[in-house]
């Protein structure tokens, strides 16, 4: 009776098959983690320092415990109709909060962080908000949604609260775009030239949304990446509508 040879081809090619496997659910789980902890991290920070009701009016913000837990707090962004609520930060560059959350943790998930060369109280004619698209939906994942114009219809304005007061934007323009064009320029050398690049961003939405900013309202911009490519990213135009002094202001 012979003897089977042992077939080291074959065990060699198994082996790195199950390398590879083991790999890839170990990213994935790893993946699955960093995102659990970060929307653990968020979900704990909203019910310690914000007080949210089923209304606009209801919902507070302490930015005394948020300074206290970091001194990068410039606002907090809110969306009523779609789950959008976190804190905004602004840090020293562009690229510390793409990797690191409110509480200074290194996660993927990172936080909404407004560009740095942005007065970070608003001030500027537009204002960059930066937020990732995460698998799992949290972060600016959901800005992707207005592709629809249903999800506008449902989401017309967002808010920024912030310790001085609140701040109402209306949505005049969503669209995908690549980095580097007209539509990241966040200062104008005059009013007329903002007003111009008003039209021009307005001009590029999927759909209308009938509201016309004038170059004297000032403009948030709201960006996420897309899935079509490493360029490409996803960008929410909202124009200062409504302003309002907060009664929840921090104790200075």
């Amino acid at each position: 009776m012979k003897t089977k040879r042992f077939d080291w081809k074959s065990a060699v090619i198994f082996l790195a098959a199950l390398a590879v496997l083991v790999s890839a659910v170990w990213k994935l789980c790893s993946a699955f983690l960093e995102y659990q902890k970060g929307r653990q991290e968020y979900g704990e920070l909203e019910e310690s320092a914000v007080l949210a009701g089923k209304e606009k009016e209801d919902f507070t913000v302490d930015f005394d415990k948020l300074r206290a837990v970091n001194p990068d707090i410039i606002g907090w962004i809110y969306f009523e109709n779609m789950e959008i609520s976190y804190p905004i930060v602004q840090g020293k560059d562009n690229e510390y909060y793409l990797n690191h959350t409110f509480y200074g943790e290194e996660n993927k998930c990172g936080c909404i962080f407004m560009e740095v060369e942005n007065a970070a109280d608003f001030g500027d004619d537009n204002s960059f908000l930066y937020g990732h698209n995460m698998k799992d939906k949290s972060m600016f994942a959901r800005l992707n949604e207005f592709q629809k114009k249903e999800t506008y219809e449902k989401n017309p304005a967002f808010y920024i609260f912030t310790p001085k007061g609140v701040f109402q934007y209306k949505i005049y323009s969503c669209y995908s775009t690549e980095l580097g064009g007209d539509s990241f320029l966040c200062r104008f050398k005059n009013q007329k030239e903002y007003g111009k690049w008003q039209k021009t961003v307005a001009d590029k939405s999927l759909y209308d949304t009938g509201i016309a900013p004038n170059q004297n309202q000032k403009t948030v911009t709201l960006m996420t990446c897309t899935s079509a490519g490493a360029r490409e990213r996803f960008l929410v135009h909202g124009v200062l509508t409504q302003e309002e002094t907060a009664e929840f202001e921090s104790n200075q």
